[in-house]
């Protein structure tokens, strides 16, 4: 909307009241003249009141929509929050039991070289039985806390 017209008309309407008043010469005849256009300056005052009204109720509008849209913003940035936890939470869990797989993996490797070793200097596979029982103990409790993660919530 272009105010430049408006202005103009404002100023053209000051500066002719102006002159009015100033070619009567006659300041009565001029208050009276004023008072002739008491009506339109009601009217004028009554349509700035209610322009003044309608431009709060679409302010009023925009501010809840917006709330509504930023709480629409909030909530999906709520759910990629837990996706993001839930994704976290299974990436260790797989890492947990990748990291426990090869612990796994060497113990048993510890128990094949106990029985090589027993074999070789004695002649006997269970020479090293503490060593091989402490390793399946390990190999049992690893695979316990594997289960345990799989069976944890996420």
């Amino acid at each position: 909307m272009r105010l430049r017209p408006f202005v103009i008309t404002f100023i053209l309407l000051w500066v002719l009241s102006a002159g009015l008043t100033l070619w009567h010469g006659d300041f009565a005849k001029a208050a009276n003249f004023g008072d002739s256009f008491g009506a339109i300056n009601a009217l004028f005052s009554g349509v700035a009141l209610a322009l003044a009204i309608y431009s709060m109720i679409l302010q009023q509008r925009q501010n809840a929509e917006f709330e509504q849209k930023t709480l629409a913003a909030m909530t999906q940035q709520a759910e990629t929050i837990q996706l993001i936890k839930t994704s976290l939470v299974q990436q260790a869990n797989v890492a947990r039991v990748t990291a426990l797989t090869y612990l796994i993996e060497r113990e048993e490797q510890r128990i094949e070289t106990l029985k090589e070793w027993g074999a070789q200097s004695y002649n006997d596979e269970n020479h090293y039985s503490k060593g091989i029982k402490a390793a399946k103990t390990r190999i049992d409790d690893y695979q316990t806390q594997i289960k345990d993660v799989g069976t944890a919530p996420c």
